[in-house]
This record gives C-alpha cells, sequence and structure tokens, in this order.
C-alpha cells in the first residue's frame, strides 16, 4: 500500500488500465476458451452421432438389400425347378441300402470332425448321438456328400456329383455350380432348399451335418433356421420374407448365424423355402469402417458396434481386433469371462 501511495497520480492511472486490460484479457480468454470447449465437444459429439447414424443406415441397407434378393431369387425360375427336382429325387432315395459299414464310417465321421470343433463353441460335453442323423435318407447322403467327398472340410460344396448313380446325384450335378456361384459372389455363408412339407433340407451348398436333416422334426428343429422355415411355412405369401437374428447353429459347429428367407412357390402352391445364412463378416465391415477406425475419425479408442435386442454385440469390438488378449484379460477382470 505504502508502495501504490507514492506513486504519481498517472501512475496510478496506468496501472489501474494495466490491470484493467488484465483482467479483460483473462475474461475474455476464459469465455473463448470455454465456448470453443463447447463448439469442440459439439463438433465431435456431432461427428460421433452421424457416424452412428451412417452405421445404421448402412446396416438397414444391406439387410433390404438382402431381403430383396431372397425374394428374387425365390422367384427365379431356375429356383423354383431346383426345389421341385431336389425334392423329388430326395423321396426317392427313401429306397436306396444303407449298410452298416456305411452308418459306422458316418459315426466315425462325426467323432473325427463334427464333435471336437462342436466342442470349441458350446457348453458341455456333446456327443455324436445327441446329432447323428436318425433318418435313412439323411445318411444316405451325408455318406456320400460327407464322409465320401473327397474335397476338405471347408470345400465340400465343391463335389457337383458324388458317385452313387442316383437321380439326386444329377440333379446336384445340374444345380450345384449355379448355387454355389451364388453364394460366392454374393459372400453368404451358406444357401438352403428345404421342402415345405417336411422341413427337409434337400440341398444346400456348404455341406454339413444339417445336410439332408429336417428342420420340422430331429436334431436340428429347435435352431433358428427351424424358427425361419415354420415362420415362413405358416405365412404361404408370394413375396413373404423373415430374418432370424444370430444365434448359436450347430452343423456351423455352434456358431452364431443369422438367417434370412423366402418362400418358393410354383404358380400358387407352396413347395419350398429359400434360407440365405448371413455373413457376419459383411456386417463387421460395415460396424468397424472395414477396420478404418482412425479415418473415421475415430482416433484411437472410438468404435462403433452394433447390439441386438438381448444386450449382445452383433459386431466385433476394436479391441478385440487390435488387442485381443487385453481385451480378454479385461473381460476376465470384470468376471464377463
Amino acid at each position: 500500500m505504502k508502495f501504490f501511495s507514492r506513486l504519481s497520480i498517472q501512475s496510478k492511472l496506468m496501472l489501474m488500465l494495466l490491470a484493467v486490460s488484465i483482467a479483460s484479457i483473462l475474461v475474455i480468454s476464459y469465455v473463448g476458451y470455454t465456448s470453443g470447449k463447447e463448439v469442440i465437444l459439439d463438433n465431435i459429439h456431432g461427428q460421433i452421432t452421424e457416424l452412428r447414424n451412417s452405421r445404421a443406415r448402412q446396416v438397414q441397407s444391406y439387410f433390404n438389400y438382402v431381403k430383396n434378393h431372397a425374394i428374387t431369387l425365390a422367384e427365379d425360375p431356375t429356383v423354383i425347378e431346383a426345389m421341385k427336382s431336389f425334392t423329388d429325387s430326395f423321396n426317392q432315395l427313401e429306397n436306396e441300402e444303407v449298410t452298416t459299414n456305411m452308418t459306422s464310417e458316418i459315426w466315425l465321421f462325426y467323432q473325427k470332425y463334427f464333435i471336437p470343433r462342436l466342442q470349441i463353441n458350446v457348453d458341455g460335453n456333446p456327443t455324436i448321438s445327441r446329432y447323428f442323423p436318425e433318418d435313412k435318407i439323411s445318411r444316405y447322403l451325408q455318406y456320400y456328400y460327407l464322409v465320401k467327398n473327397p474335397y476338405d472340410l471347408e470345400n465340400k460344396k465343391l463335389l457337383d456329383m458324388a458317385k452313387d448313380g442316383s437321380e439326386y446325384s444329377k440333379i446336384h450335378q445340374k444345380f450345384n455350380s449355379f448355387f454355389r456361384s451364388i453364394t460366392t459372389r454374393f459372400d453368404y455363408n451358406n444357401l438352403f432348399l428345404v421342402d415345405s412339407e417336411t422341413g427337409n433340407i434337400v440341398y444346400s451348398v456348404h455341406k454339413d451335418t444339417g445336410f439332408a436333416t429336417s428342420l420340422k422334426s430331429g436334431h436340428y428343429s429347435n435352431s433358428g433356421a427351424a424358427d425361419l422355415f415354420e415362420t415362413l411355412q405358416n405365412n404361404r405369401e408370394r413375396g413373404a420374407f423373415d430374418v432370424i437374428d444370430f444365434r448359436a447353429f450347430r452343423p456351423s459347429y455352434g456358431q452364431p448365424v443369422a438367417f434370412i428367407g423366402s418362400p418358393i412357390f410354383q404358380k400358387s402352391n407352396l413347395i419350398g423355402i429359400l434360407l440365405l445364412q448371413l455373413p457376419v463378416d459383411e456386417i463387421n465391415r460395415i460396424m468397424t469402417g472395414n477396420f478404418q477406425w482412425k479415418k473415421d475419425g475415430l482416433g484411437k479408442t472410438g468404435e462403433t458396434i452394433l447390439v441386438g435386442s438381448d444386450y449382445f454385440m452383433r459386431s466385433q469390438s476394436r479391441f478385440l481386433v487390435e488387442k485381443p488378449e487385453q481385451y480378454f484379460k479385461e473381460l476376465e477382470k470384470q468376471n464377463i469371462i
């Protein structure tokens, strides 16, 4: 205070003006910082919101595309012809012999290839008898298209004609490359033709333990594919469609699988159901921006994920992709696994 009292009036005025200027600068800086922060946060929030909305639109667009494709395929003359031909030739196999040796080889196939892979994805201890085909036709076709198929487990679809001399195999040779091309070009995991009356899967591109079994009765009658079949079977309207959300599917070794389907009509008669097994890879590609998070403005940790009505994820987490070990350790800490 003594120092201030000794100053001249001019000096005092200058100090007062300097103090007011500094205070003004501080106030203006604070206001600018606060406003700028709010603007930046609003911009970031807007960017993230728009990215979320964009992802949602892309997923909706994808499912709308697949829906239209399923309906179009179900109305395609080639698909209608194939459905009728496969059903007729499938039923003719009732007269074919299934020997004890054939049954034994099928059992060994399940023991060596199916059960070990299934055990990785399901709880408990799955047994062969729980999934072994009961039906004579199922065993016959699985013997020739699974057990005796010369291609490896991932490429059974490449066999166009089994060496059994049946009418079914002639039909299979005629249509298999056509349906295989559809799944390859449009990236479907599988394509099923299902008899609308019996629920028999009379044809599938990828041959697995669900091939030639029934969705109406038997081991896979409680699956998502079976629920979709029942819905479309009861609908009986041309151009109908439905979707089943991702659920564990035993023929796919217990992995989560989603299906979309549409009924197949010959004139006014419902003769079958077309089921398409949807790829989870396409949904992951959409939700991750083809794994380009930084380019999408999500920085080092941002991500968009798809969550179902059951609150389970339908797409991969960024942290699972980039740091899988750390991701699982964190899940263990949270007592999730």
